[in-house]
């Protein structure tokens, strides 16, 4: 054991010097910001989630087609939509320009601002959820359903 780490050591170091030599590290990375296009909305019931390069939240409107929108980079939105599921949710979603590593750069997608159900927006809700709770309880709480509504496992 006293022979590997040394090993393990330099091998980490070697690792992190050649990372940093082509600028992939550490460095801060100064891409487009954000672009709001347009504020739209949309009625419908939350129906699971797609999971790729980014998870999308799949919403069922009334009609039956099915839309897709990006979710932001926070757990509330996710909660709130799988303890709502099943019900009428209003949606109101963003048509952003942002820039998106794995489709190279930026792209128009439509991303989910705000969820409101019949007697709450997600916003209030996470407040009330937050307010009784440290944020690992309520991943350890909120998770698995995720993970039980995700559709493409």
């Amino acid at each position: 054991m006293k022979k590997v780490f040394p090993l393990l050591l330099l091998m980490l170091v070697a690792g992190y010097a050649s990372v940093s030599a082509y600028g992939q590290c550490c460095g801060p990375v100064n891409h487009p910001k954000d672009r709001i296009k347009a504020t739209k909305t949309v009625t419908g019931t939350f129906k699971g989630f797609e999971v790729g390069d980014y998870i999308h939240a799949v919403i069922t409107k009334k009609n039956g087609q099915e839309v897709s929108f990006f979710l932001p980079q926070t757990e509330s939105v996710q909660y709130f939509l799988v303890t709502h599921k099943g019900e009428e949710l209003t949606l109101t979603y963003h048509v952003v320009s942002s820039w998106i590593e794995e489709a190279g750069g930026m792209q128009t997608i439509e991303r989910l601002a705000t969820v409101k159900s019949a007697t709450e927006t997600n916003a209030a809700w996470w407040k009330k959820q937050r307010a009784g709770s440290s944020l690992s309880k309520l991943r350890q709480k909120y998770d698995a359903m995720v993970e039980k509504a995700t559709i493409n496992q």
